[in-house]
C-alpha cells in the first residue's frame, strides 16, 4: 500500500511539473533555460578567467540580437551611417557588452533564476519577469528580460537589473557622446574599446 501512495505521489508530482512547463510560453522557457546556463557559465571553477570569458561571450552571441541591440544603442545616428562604421561598432559592443552582463550576472552566479510571468507588448515582444534567489541573497533579485521572437527564433534584446534597463542605458551614454562628437560613430568605438580594455563594465546607478 506505501509502495502504491508513493507511486502515486511521484507520478502526480511528475504530471504536475509537466502541466506547469508546458504553461509556459516560449519566451519564459527560453529565459529559464538560458539565464540559468548563463549563470551555470559563470559558477564554472574549472574555467580559467579567459576561457569563461570567451565561453560566455559566445553565449551572450548566441542568446542576443547584438546587431540589433547595438543599432538601437546608437540612435539616430545609426540612420545614414557608413555601413562599415556600424559593422565596426557592432563587433566592439559584442565585447563590451558581453562583458556588462558578465558583471551584471557574475555576482549571481551561485544561485538560480526562476520564470514568474510575462508580458507581451505586441507579437513577437515581450517582457519575461523573473527572480534571482539563493546562494549569498538574503532576499529574491527581479530580474526583467526584453525578448524578441522572430520566426521561432527568439532572442535577448535588453535586461533590467536594480531597475535598469541595460542597453538603454548604454545608448544614453553612446548618443551622449556621439552628440559631443558630430555623431562621429569613431568616437563611441573608441569609448567602448577603452571601457572594455580597462574592464569598466559596472553601472553607475546602481
Amino acid at each position: 500500500m506505501r509502495f502504491l501512495k508513493r507511486t502515486f505521489l511521484t507520478l502526480f508530482a511528475s504530471l504536475l511539473m509537466t502541466s506547469m512547463a508546458s504553461a509556459m510560453t516560449l519566451e519564459e522557457e527560453f529565459v529559464q533555460t538560458r539565464a540559468n546556463e548563463a549563470l551555470a557559465i559563470l559558477a564554472d571553477d574549472s574555467l580559467d578567467k579567459g576561457a569563461k570569458a570567451e565561453r560566455f561571450r559566445t553565449f551572450i552571441d548566441e542568446a542576443t540580437d547584438v546587431p540589433r541591440i547595438a543599432r538601437f544603442v546608437l540612435g539616430k545616428y545609426a540612420r545614414g551611417a557608413d555601413p562599415q562604421k556600424i559593422s565596426t561598432f557592432t563587433d566592439v559592443f559584442r565585447n563590451y557588452a558581453s562583458g556588462v552582463y558578465e558583471a551584471q550576472l557574475g555576482n549571481y552566479a551561485g544561485e538560480v533564476i526562476k520564470v514568474t510571468g510575462s508580458q507581451e507588448r505586441k507579437p513577437g515582444d515581450a517582457v519575461v519577469m523573473s527572480v534571482i534567489s539563493g546562494g549569498q541573497l538574503d532576499e529574491p533579485l527581479a530580474v526583467n528580460w526584453r525578448i524578441r521572437t522572430r520566426e521561432g527564433k527568439v532572442q535577448v534584446l535588453d535586461v533590467q537589473v536594480f531597475g535598469i534597463w541595460l542597453a538603454l542605458q548604454q545608448r544614453n551614454e553612446i548618443t551622449a557622446v556621439l552628440a559631443n562628437n558630430n555623431g562621429n560613430i569613431s568616437a563611441a568605438i573608441t569609448l567602448l574599446e577603452d571601457k572594455t580594455v580597462k574592464g569598466e563594465y559596472a553601472s553607475n546607478e546602481q
